[in-house]
């Protein structure tokens, strides 16, 4: 979490945001109806309820500025843990972020991403890079091992997407004990994804 924070941060002092219309939209570009059952991300992004033992943890309305927002779902049963700064917060065996970051326009969210995949080559040790297309929209996804003896987290999946002036992440990193399949869960959610069909 304290990294999707520090990240976002930044890429506020990069690029403008954009406003938000506050109006939901009547249907996804899948075609699909839109449907406020859905975990629902400004008016741009809805998420199907996900499976896989997924429990929704924060949706906030926004996250910084007026136009980025984020959604949390963790796997098994909250763990104390005491983090590198002496801090006490939960561990789970698994945790997903979805991050929709509102650019002033598609070469801004296409910079985002960029950006965004150039952090995670720092940070992890990439076992595998993958073109998707789930529900229409296309992804790249990284395969990832962490290296750092100070993350609780050993493995992990992570999506880049951009859509219209949008540039979305999804990450699930896993702690090294959890027996599921970090791609295989990732590509289920993201295939629940649906986007406006109604940007202006």
């Amino acid at each position: 979490m304290k990294k999707l924070v520090a990240l976002v941060l930044t890429l506020c002092a990069m690029l403008t945001l954009t406003g938000c219309s506050g109006k939901y939209p009547e249907r996804a570009a899948d075609g699909s109806a839109w449907n406020r059952d859905w975990t629902i991300l400004g008016t741009v992004l809805g998420v199907e309820e996900p499976g896989n033992g997924l429990t929704l943890s924060e949706n906030p309305v926004v996250l910084t500025g007026d136009d980025t927002h984020y959604a949390t779902w963790t796997i098994g049963e909250a763990a104390a843990y005491t983090n590198e700064d002496g801090k006490e917060t939960e561990l789970y065996d698994a945790q997903l972020y979805l991050l929709l970051y509102g650019c002033a326009d598609e070469a801004g969210a296409d910079e985002a991403v960029a950006d965004w995949i150039e952090r995670e080559q720092e940070v992890y040790q990439i076992t595998d890079v993958v073109s998707e297309n789930c529900n229409g929209q296309a992804y790249t996804v990284l395969l990832y091992e962490v290296v750092s003896d100070t993350n609780p987290y050993a493995r992990g999946a992570v999506a880049f997407g951009v859509y219209e002036n949008y540039a979305v992440s999804a990450e699930l990193t896993c702690v090294d004990s959890f027996t599921g399949d970090a791609h295989e869960i990732l590509t289920v959610f993201l295939n629940g994804c649906h986007y406006s069909a109604e940007l202006n």
